[in-house]
């Protein structure tokens, strides 16, 4: 889909307070887009966005969108929301999220598409702490607030791009990537998919739109991700995990009260091995031990020094409802932690 954009156009974004739309809105006023959106309900995401003097109305009303020229939708909108209605009938171009984030990309030369059913806004987020530690200034459009940025989503400097892709509603397939990461496939969005075979099949095409130049790196330690690389016919992927047969494979893994330790084993097609010793995360447990080595596996596929992967995630101050320690209460240990899903 090709979208036109004027930066004299009003941009309505309805739904603009979830986690996705505002870090998408974010990044439109940034490059110079008249933006605005409404929602119901006052919360953080919708704080941060008149900080940056975005205009938000509270609740879904006619007048709202009286001088909008284009409307982006959140997938989570009723078809029957009062102002889809009216955009309708006024004939305004309406645009899902995923649609118009395809179209922001592909402003920005250069990107790392993360995607997968756990772990995404984790693994997106340590790409982004050793993306700030090469000074490389990316902008970032991700599904949880980066403690480091203290928001969702920003717009750097340089012609890199960092984002969070969603798969709930398959529009995960309108991003075109230059290199990207999938971190796993699980029994999920049944209602968009209908089937596990169907998600697996999206999947497939995911990977198989990374380009020549690019590369995609694949959990090989799930299960669901050994079956359908088995059906790439274009086999521009790498794998990492702790399977033996990844070309970038965690061992030596060490976990500590509050931080975790391995080696990372790199096996690359017609060159010699070589390993990033004693790699250390503020993370625990084996899944984000996985984060952790996807996120060197593109950065050092990019081109980023083993010094700066280890600095950068070392240095990884977190994410909002990821796993966060609040408080010991009567010697246990209290955590914030946005797990929806049973295998999480």
């Amino acid at each position: 889909m090709t979208i036109n954009l004027a930066k004299t156009e009003i941009i309505h974004f309805v739904g603009i307070g979830g986690i996705g739309m505002s870090g998408l809105a974010l990044i439109m006023k940034g490059l110079g887009f008249n933006v605005q959106g409404s929602d119901l309900n006052l919360n953080k995401n919708i704080e941060r966005l008149k900080k940056s003097k975005i205009k938000v109305f509270l609740g879904h009303k006619k007048k709202n969108i009286f001088n909008s020229t284009i409307l982006v939708v959140s997938s989570a909108i009723d078809k029957n929301n009062i102002e889809l209605i009216i955009a309708r009938k006024k004939k305004l171009p309406i645009y899902l999220r995923g649609d118009m984030l395809a179209h922001i990309v592909s402003l920005i030369k250069k990107n790392v598409v993360v995607c997968g059913s756990h772990g995404k806004t984790t693994t997106t987020s340590l790409v982004s702490s050793i993306f700030s530690k090469a000074k490389l200034d990316p902008t970032v459009i991700n599904g949880g607030v980066i403690k480091s940025l203290k928001n969702s989503a920003k717009l750097g400097k340089s012609n890199w791009c960092l984002i969070e892709s969603d798969e709930s509603d398959g529009s995960f397939l309108k991003v075109l990537p230059t290199y990207s990461i999938v971190t796993n496939i699980d029994k999920e969005h049944m209602d968009y998919y209908k089937n596990l075979n169907l998600l697996k099949k999206s999947f497939i095409e995911f990977i198989e739109k990374t380009p020549s130049f690019g590369k995609s790196v694949v959990c090989i330690d799930d299960k669901n991700i050994q079956e359908i690389i088995k059906k790439i016919k274009v086999k521009n992927y790498l794998t990492y995990g702790v399977h033996k047969k990844s070309n970038f494979r965690i061992y030596n893994i060490i976990q500590k009260t509050n931080c975790s330790y391995f080696d990372l084993l790199i096996k690359l097609p017609g060159k010699k091995s070589f390993v990033i010793n004693k790699i250390k995360i503020p993370l625990l447990g084996l899944h984000n031990i996985r984060n952790a080595a996807a996120s060197a596996s593109i950065c050092k596929i990019i081109g980023i020094s083993s010094n700066f992967i280890k600095q950068g995630l070392s240095k990884f101050k977190g994410v909002e409802r990821r796993f966060n320690k609040l408080k010991t209460y009567r010697g246990s240990l209290i955590f914030d932690d946005y797990a929806h899903h049973p295998t999480e």
